[in-house]
């Protein structure tokens, strides 16, 4: 069995696709580093009202701009005075909310055997923090990241490319766990086995994986 995970709002107790669920970083962000979070947001995150697109995150996460240039070009503006590499370093370790419900199944599920990935939305600085300093090295086979790939995970391609690394057929038809039902749609359309995530229970209940429980 080959099972996938998303980062954010699955492996990441930290953003989630519904509101309710989020647990925002930047949630002390002025009170810690002086920084307008607002104005953070829209400057970096949220782009044009015409063209989220042209966004510096998005650029980021498709692997056209890197993540520490991208801040520099925004933070002097929302009120950030330091270091950008110390920025990026709060930003990680705040946004390191491991979900410990979601590991311990994780767990088990490499101990049946199963090859496990990670596929996420990630710039590569982030992405090799999750994997080597945060240790997601230690649960999974390999990241498979919107940067590397060159989409974000909007895109079929993504899933596609991901696909051909692995040599997954039609037959195989890889679990998948995200937050974001629209993700999960596309990754069926690729042949993967999309598996929406709101609580554990989502994996504790899925009928491929609940024997591995008794």
């Amino acid at each position: 069995m080959i099972v996938f995970f998303d980062v954010d709002g699955v492996l990441i107790d930290g953003w989630h696709s519904k509101s309710a669920l989020r647990k925002p970083w930047d949630e002390t962000l002025e009170a810690d580093l002086g920084v307008d979070r607002a104005a953070f947001q829209k400057l970096f995150f949220q782009g044009s009202d015409e063209d989220k697109e042209q966004s510096p995150m998005f650029g980021c996460t498709v692997g056209h701009v890197d993540l520490m240039e991208a801040l520099a070009g925004v933070l002097p503006r929302v009120g950030y005075a330091g270091n950008v590499e110390d920025f990026a370093r709060y930003w990680f370790e705040k946004d390191s909310n491991i979900n410990r419900q979601v590991f311990d199944l994780v767990d088990k599920i490499r101990q049946s055997g199963a090859r496990l990935y990670v596929a996420t939305g990630q710039e590569h600085h982030r992405a090799r923090y999750l994997w080597n300093e945060l240790g997601f090295s230690k649960w999974f086979d390999r990241i498979f990241y919107s940067a590397e790939i060159g989409h974000l995970k909007n895109d079929v391609r993504f899933f596609q490319a991901i696909n051909r690394a692995l040599g997954i057929d039609g037959s195989m038809k890889p679990l998948y766990f995200d937050d974001q039902p629209e993700i999960v749609a596309l990754a069926r359309s690729a042949g993967w086995e999309g598996a929406a995530f709101n609580s554990v229970g989502d994996i504790q209940n899925h009928p491929r994986l609940r024997h591995l429980w008794n």
